[in-house]
């Protein structure tokens, strides 16, 4: 009879159990307190009967092999689309490809069309399909692929094509109308019913137009420049430039830079209109005398009177007004920029708009100077 005493491990102080080591496990049976360790095999601790410990190593299980993974496809770019593989291809490789035969028939061509197909000929053309078959890999697919995308693509957008096109003949654009309604439409865009003057502050006169193209440049600034009659004044208003202080009068200034900046388009003035005017003493502060304020002493003015030397004018127009008549002792160098400037008709007059003010220029000077700045043989018909 079994003593109900219960037994302590001497070892670790804790009971045996009466069943220790007697029950056994079920076949396939992990106990889940043996670790696996790939490099130090696991030592396990067990009690016989008697309650002494027992060591025994634990074999490390053997891992089951991976299956061999299937091979990998080529890369397949993100842009393409995927290649869909046609009944054709899960069917038996011994099956004959089917041959496809292209008649390019001409326009008008009547009669009958007659094919003849040789049975040798079919068999070995089979054969070589099925072959070829074989030989294309999956990046030889992808490459089909691509390329009947474009061709798709190319097919779309064709009929797209034509048919935009067919509208553009029957377009009838600005350069295809007559020479005489050309004329009128630049007439009406850059020519002025009254004068362009400069002296105006709001004076504003668009030629976007002539940016278009170069035929309508050299159709439309003949216009622009011919047609109209160009006033210069001398301005009386000040400005500065924003690191200058002091403000100064404007004067010649404007038509100076008017001239400079169309460049060749100085030979396409016909009509020009220029008002000698001194300065007063409200807008050049700066200036004590008034010898120095007379209109002969403006550097800008004579350079303007310079630059119209290159202008083949039809009519030109002076007006003289200031505090002392012009004679030919006191302004014999501004006198000399003025005679070289030729017209076909040229005129000395008043200011029109202060028609009580008589020209301030001697008898003496005024018929030489209008002698001697009209042309012997006229360039243009003047009315």
């Amino acid at each position: 009879m079994a003593s109900s005493c219960t037994r302590y491990n001497h070892l670790t102080g804790r009971p045996i159990r009466r069943g220790a080591g007697q029950k056994r496990k079920d076949d396939g049976y992990v106990d889940s307190v043996i670790i696996e360790d790939d490099i130090i095999p696991v030592e396990s601790c067990s009690e016989d009967e008697d309650g002494n410990p027992t060591v025994r190593k634990v074999s490390k299980r053997k891992r089951t092999p991976s299956p061999t993974p299937p091979p990998l496809d080529a890369l397949i770019d993100d842009d393409l689309p995927p290649c869909e593989e046609s009944d054709d291809e899960d069917q038996d490789t011994d099956t004959a490809q089917p041959i496809e035969l292209t008649f390019h028939i001409p326009p008008g061509f009547k009669g009958p069309l007659v094919v003849r197909l040789d049975h040798k000929l079919l068999a070995t053309a089979g054969a070589d399909s099925s072959s070829t078959k074989h030989s294309i890999d999956h990046g030889s697919r992808l490459w089909f692929a691509k390329r009947h995308r474009k061709t798709s693509k190319t097919m779309t957008k064709r009929p797209a094509k034509v048919a935009a096109g067919t509208h553009r003949p029957s377009a009838t654009g600005f350069l295809k109308l007559p020479p005489e309604l050309r004329n009128k439409i630049y007439k009406l865009l850059f020519v002025s019913q009254s004068e362009l003057r400069f002296n105006n502050p709001q004076f504003s006169l668009s030629s976007a137009f002539l940016r278009t193209c170069k035929q309508v440049h050299d159709e439309g600034r003949s216009i622009l420049y011919g047609e109209g009659t160009f006033v210069f004044e001398r301005n009386r208003l000040s400005r500065s430039p924003f690191w200058d202080p002091v403000a100064k009068e404007i004067g010649y200034k404007d038509m100076r830079r008017f001239l400079t900046m169309i460049g060749d388009n100085l030979a396409l003035l016909r009509q020009v209109r220029v008002v000698f005017e001194d300065a007063t003493p409200s807008s050049l502060p700066y200036v004590r005398s008034q010898e120095e304020r007379r209109f002969i002493h403006d550097e800008h003015l004579i350079e303007c009177l310079r630059i119209l030397r290159r202008a083949e004018l039809k009519k030109f127009t002076l007006c003289f007004h200031g505090r002392k008549t012009l004679t030919e002792y006191d302004g014999a160098s501004f006198l000399g920029r003025v005679c070289e400037i030729q017209a076909d008709k040229v005129d000395i007059i008043s200011n029109p708009r202060c028609w009580y003010m008589e020209s301030k220029i001697h008898y003496t000077v005024k018929e030489p100077l209008v002698k001697s700045m009209t042309r012997d043989t006229p360039l243009y018909t003047v009315k």
